[in-house]
Parts: C-alpha cells; structure tokens; sequence
C-alpha cells in the first residue's frame, strides 16, 4: 500500500473502494503474477504515483480550476483529491468510461466535479471532444498523462502531446510519464512486452529519451523537470521518465 497525502475535501475512500473492486474482478492469477512483479516495476509504480500526486496538489494549490486526465482508465485521483470550483476533465475511450462509471456507482462514488470525455486517441477530434465537455483553453489547466504513451502509435502519440500544448493557457502544468529506450529491447524486457500484447496492451511506441524529450517540445511544450525512476536501480534498463513541463 503506498501512502499517500491527505486531502480534505476529497474522498480517498471512494478511491480505495474502487480500487478494491478492480483487484476483486482480475483473475486469481493474475494478482499473483502482479504481486510477485520484481521490486524495480514496484519502484515504478510508487515513484509514478508520487509524482503525479505531487504535481496535482501543487497545481490545486496555485489555484488550477481545470485537470484534464489523458487516458484516466480507473484513476481515483478525481476522488481522491476532489475540490471544490475544480472539474476534473476524464478522458478515455467510451467503452473504459462506461464500465468505469458502472463501477463507481456500485462503490456508491460521487461522480460530482468529474466530466467523463468520450475519446479514442487513435482518431482526429481530441480537441473537438474536449471544447463540447466545456474545457476552456483560455484558462489554466493541468494536463494528466499517467502510463499512457506508450500504448499509442507514433502518429497518435504526438497528436495527444500537440492538442494538449494548443489548448494550455499560460500557467498550465504537463505531468507526464515516458517509457524510453535507447538499445534494443533485452529478454526480460521483450517477454514483458508480450504478456502485456497477450493481455491486449501492446506497447507500441517507446522511443529514445532524447527523442521523446524533443517530441514533447514540438508539442510547444518546455520541459522543466525530468526523473528516471530507474536511475541507478541495479539490473534495471532505465527510461522510465516522469516529466514536467509548461507550455511555451
């Protein structure tokens, strides 16, 4: 259990208990395998969790009223840290929202403050989706991109990056995470890589740091941070990045 900040008006239960009905659904197998996962992917995931965390309590704390969530699947953060005057933008494919919000209603979540935003990332219109869900460009906001790049296409990958860049008005915040590899995939990595395309995630697109750091500020983004979660984690590959960013 990673421990995590509090936050008054938010309702870290309601996250717990959604949590809680994901692990119940997946096959016993499975939360085996995930629990027997080596400690550098564990590292992963808690040094991911604390940043973005980290990032979207700072930007509540500056006064950001807008939080657009890039591939939300079943984040809790929009419970977890629900504020009042802040809508949480949650932007995914329909069929992910629709067993999403079914499952928040069994857990008896409020859902207020969350506008739920239908969109396939692979398809034109990110932007369109996003200004009828009463998103406004002109103003602040934080831009959410957890474990999601990877799975996209080159082409769909840079879209993603660009439409959040047009529509980030002065102060916006881009947190983001980035699977980068600058050598050929090994064993260990490529049969990750295959359970995950058995799984029906395959990993897609994961470029050179360099690469990805310049892709990001073609999106007319300015890289103000950048942690490798794997920096000096012994037998790990490095290219883990969670990376921030302002708009140019």
């Amino acid at each position: 259990m990673i421990e995590r900040p509090a936050w008054e008006t938010g309702d870290a239960a309601a996250d717990e208990r959604l949590m809680a009905e994901l692990i119940g659904d997946l096959p016993r197998e499975v939360v085996e395998r995930r629990r027997g996962r080596d400690g550098g992917f564990s590292g992963w995931i808690v040094a991911r969790t604390r940043f973005f965390d980290a990032v979207l309590i700072e930007s509540l704390r500056a006064g950001v009223t807008q939080v657009v969530v890039l591939g939300a699947g079943y984040d809790g953060r929009a419970l977890r840290y629900r504020t009042p005057n802040v809508r949480y933008f949650e932007v995914d494919h329909p069929a992910t929202q629709a067993d999403k919000l079914e499952r928040l209603r069994e857990t008896g979540a409020s859902v207020d403050g969350i506008v739920f935003v239908a969109a396939d990332f692979t398809e034109p219109g990110l932007g369109d989706a996003l200004d009828a869900a009463g998103h406004d460009p002109h103003r602040p906001s934080l831009f959410v991109c957890e474990g999601v790049l990877r799975y996209l296409p080159e082409p769909a990958y840079r879209e993603l990056l660009r439409v959040a860049g047009e529509r980030a008005a002065a102060g916006s915040v881009l947190a983001v995470s980035i699977s980068t590899r600058d050598e050929e995939p090994g064993e260990r990595e490529r049969a990750r890589e295959g359970a995950l395309a058995e799984s029906g995630e395959a990993v897609l697109t994961v470029p050179p740091a360099a690469v990805a750091l310049d892709w990001v500020a073609g999106a007319g983004w300015q890289v103000d941070e950048v942690h490798d979660a794997d920096e000096g984690a012994a037998g790990e590959r490095g290219g883990r990045l969670l990376v921030r960013a302002h708009p140019r």
